[in-house]
């Protein structure tokens, strides 16, 4: 069985995210799951990011205080069937 090297936990957390890539109108998907330092979308359709591609995200609403949520920057390590996998980059 092979061991998961995972460096931090995966939560299951389902919120609806803004997805931006160069060039492209925002695209609203859902997050499947988050850790420390990625996340897992969930996308139908053929538009998906490629493995490598830099995109953005950000949590749909606004803050308690009012104020939009961070842009978080990642980069595409994984694409399946309907799933994107993200893993955040320090910006």
């Amino acid at each position: 069985m092979e061991s998961d090297r995972r460096q931090h936990p995966r939560l299951p957390v389902e919120v609806a995210v803004e997805l931006f890539r160069e060039g492209q109108p925002a695209r609203r998907v859902q997050t499947r799951d988050l850790s420390g330092n990625g996340v897992l979308l969930l996308i139908s359709g053929e538009d998906a990011p490629v493995v490598g591609e830099r995109i953005q995200v950000r949590v749909e609403g606004t803050l308690g205080d009012g104020e939009a949520p961070p842009v978080v920057h990642g980069r595409v390590v994984r694409v399946s069937d309907r799933e994107v996998a993200v893993e955040f980059l320090a910006e």
